[in-house]
C-alpha cells in the first residue's frame, strides 16, 4: 500500500505526463529510484481505480536512513507523479533528483537489452520481487527460488548453441539452473508463473543475426555474476562469458 505520508511537495516538483500509461509511469518511477541509489521496498502499480507508487530507502551522506516515495495517480489522459519528502523541514533534494532522473529515463526503453552491433553478447538479469510485480504481474516462483532472464544476441554470421547446463551463477559457491520438472515445480501458480513456464530456456541453436530471450530458475541466493559457455555450431568451439548479474 502506498500512502502519501510526509511533507507535501510544491507543485513545481510534480511530474504531469499526458499520454503516459499507469503501468509505464510506475515502471519508470521504479527505475528512477534505483538510479538515485535507493533500494526499492514497495511497488504498487497505479491504475485509474487506485493510486499507486514506489517507495525506497537508502543511507544519506550523514549516515542516516532516507526514504524516497512517489505517489502516482492516473487516468485515460495520462499520469501524475508526486514525490513525497520524509523530512519535517525538507530541502526537496529528493524531489529535484527524482524530477531530473525521471525526465531522462522516461525517454529510454524500459528493458535494457545488449546493444552490441557486432559479435556475440549476453545479458543475465535476476528479477527482483518488485520487477516481477511490474513485468509479470506478480511473483513467478515459489519462495526460495530466483527467476533469471537471459538474453543472447548473436550478431555474427555463424549459428551458435546455448545449453543451460553450461551456465552457472556465482556467489560463494556455484549454482546451476533447475532443469525440467524441478524448474516447473518451482514456478508459482497464476499468470506470472505461466508466462515464465512458457518461456523457459532449454538447449537450443541460435541462428546468425538472431536474439533469444527467456527465463531460467535458480535456487535463491545473493549471486554476483553469471558464467557460461556458448558453442560455435560449425566448429564445436566454445566461447566463455562472465556476465555481471544485473
Amino acid at each position: 500500500m502506498i500512502a502519501a505520508l510526509g511533507c507535501p511537495t510544491p507543485a513545481r516538483y510534480t511530474e504531469v505526463r499526458p499520454g503516459l500509461s499507469c503501468e509505464r509511469a510506475t515502471r519508470v518511477a521504479y527505475r528512477t529510484l534505483l538510479a538515485l541509489g535507493y533500494t526499492v521496498t514497495n511497488v504498487v502499480v497505479a491504475s485509474p481505480e487506485r493510486a499507486g507508487g514506489v517507495t525506497g530507502t537508502k543511507t544519506g551522506a550523514d549516515g542516516q536512513p532516507r526514504t524516497g516515495r512517489v505517489v502516482i495517480t492516473c487516468d485515460a489522459r495520462g499520469a501524475v507523479l508526486q514525490p513525497v519528502e520524509d523530512a519535517l523541514v525538507p530541502d526537496y533534494e529528493f524531489s529535484r533528483g527524482f524530477g531530473y532522473s525521471f525526465k531522462e529515463l522516461v525517454q529510454r526503453p524500459d528493458v535494457e537489452e545488449p546493444r552490441a552491433a557486432l559479435g556475440l553478447q549476453v545479458l543475465v538479469h535476476a528479477i527482483s520481487r518488485e520487477e516481477a510485480t511490474l513485468d509479470l504481474g506478480g511473483p513467478p516462483t515459489a519462495a526460495g527460488f530466483l527467476p533469471v532472464r537471459v538474453t543472447i544476441r548473436n550478431n555474427t554470421d555463424r549459428a551458435v548453441a546455448f545449453d543451460p547446463e553450461r551456465l552457472e551463477l556465482v556467489d560463494g559457491q556455484n549454482a546451476a539452473p533447475l532443469a525440467d520438472s524441478a524448474a516447473t515445480a518451482a514456478l508459482a501458480s497464476g499468470a506470472a508463473g505461466d508466462r515464465v513456464r512458457t518461456q523457459l530456456l532449454g538447449a537450443r541453436r541460435i541462428p546468425a543475426q538472431t536474439t533469444v530471450t527467456g527465463f531460467l530458475v535458480f535456487p535463491a541466493g545473493d549471486y554476483r555474476e553469471a558464467r557460461l559457455t556458448i558453442e560455435d555450431v560449425e566448429t564445436g568451439e566454445g566461447e566463455g562469458f562472465v556476465a555481471p548479474l544485473r
